[in-house]
């Protein structure tokens, strides 16, 4: 008997989930896949879509499968269920010849920080899925083995860089995401899962123009690419880069502020009184979108770089500066603030001075 556990939140159940279900099947042979939805996942700080619901939409998207098994033992312990606990448990209960834990690329690059990597690497031997946009993979893997004696298979199944960050996102904007199940988005739809922000959604849509509505939406779905790698919060980058443009439209001039930069400060007002966005954080990101400034948090610097190099942007060197986000975000930050500078100077418009001393301060952060 060969059995694969494969765990993860499931929220929502998406097409490489069922991609590696089936790899597990051809290249494990399994005769049994043990699908584990997690109840409260450890390494989750964001919002979490109820057990129940996630449940269903695996069943949804696995109901031709006759050799997965959903297991709600997290739901059961109703507990904080680390890998290395519950899964002696499962192996116990599920007798196998070749016992597998089945895992991403990315998870498998930060192994090493999971509780008690060890037993987990005692209990079962590691299949790892390879995933784009992971290049720390091969040393991890080594590590692994050296440092917890774990036995590890790679399928050759690669994973896809599907984001559930999102599918989320472009369902609340109102959108039918790829890479979902009918059955799975059937679901979604009949229960009303990730529309949390329809009603600011449809407020934005109509009370600004429509072109730069498309910018925010495109803005907002590119961010969400960078959720995962810079560990942030679903609901903070949606709502800021969503509405970081609400006050676009408004040309109000303020004293001492380049017209093409007062929207950031109004659009800040108007998110806090008319949206009402109490975050501080949201409102600062949205606050220095455009300007950029020294010592900027996480979320400040993506909402700065989507907004600049989204897909529709169009300019000279826009590529090349997605890719360098992509490879090192940090880096490609400080190319878009070098880039914003070098624009301004060519085209020979007002430069703000927080631009000119955010610049500064990267450039001397980063000597």
């Amino acid at each position: 008997m060969v059995i694969a556990v494969f765990g993860g939140a499931f929220d929502p159940f998406h097409s490489e989930h069922r991609k590696i279900i089936t790899a597990c099947k051809t290249e494990l042979n399994a005769d049994k896949v043990i699908v584990v939805p997690s109840y409260c996942p450890p390494h989750k700080s964001c919002r979490i879509t109820d057990f129940s619901d996630r449940v269903d939409m695996v069943k949804a998207g696995i109901c031709d499968l006759d050799y997965v098994y959903i297991d709600t033992i997290e739901l059961d312990r109703n507990t904080v269920n680390p890998t290395s606990v519950v899964l002696p448990i499962l192996k116990e209960k599920y007798p196998a010849d070749r016992f597998y834990f089945v895992i991403g690329g990315d998870s498998m690059v930060h192994f090493h920080t999971w509780i008690n990597p060890q037993k987990v690497a005692q209990n079962a031997t590691l299949a790892v899925v390879a995933r784009e946009g992971y290049d720390k993979l091969n040393e991890a893997v080594q590590n692994a083995k050296k440092d917890f004696g774990a036995e590890i298979v790679m399928l050759k199944t690669t994973g896809e860089e599907v984001s559930s960050s999102i599918i989320k996102a472009t369902v609340e904007l109102g959108l039918v995401p790829q890479n979902v199940p009918n059955a799975v988005f059937d679901i979604i739809k009949a229960r009303g899962l990730y529309s949390r922000y329809s009603l600011i959604v449809a407020r934005l849509k109509s009370s600004i123009p429509e072109r730069t509505f498309k910018h925010s939406v495109s803005t907002t779905l590119y961010a969400m690419r960078f959720i995962t790698k810079l560990n942030l919060n679903f609901d903070k980058v949606f709502l800021s880069c969503i509405l970081h443009d609400c006050a676009k439209h408004i040309k109000t001039p303020m004293e001492g502020v380049p017209l093409p930069v007062v929207h950031q400060y109004t659009g800040a007002e108007i998110a806090q009184n008319e949206y009402g966005i109490t975050d501080g954080e949201i409102l600062g990101a949205i606050r220095c979108h455009t300007s950029g400034k020294p010592a900027m948090t996480d979320l400040e610097k993506l909402l700065y770089v989507a907004d600049m190099t989204e897909p529709n942007r169009s300019f000279p060197g826009v590529e090349k500066l997605r890719k360098t986000l992509d490879r090192d975000f940090e880096k490609g930050f400080v190319d878009c603030v070098r880039a914003c500078m070098d624009n301004l100077l060519e085209e020979k418009n007002p430069i703000y001075p927080l631009t000119v001393s955010c610049l500064e301060y990267y450039t001397k952060k980063k000597g």
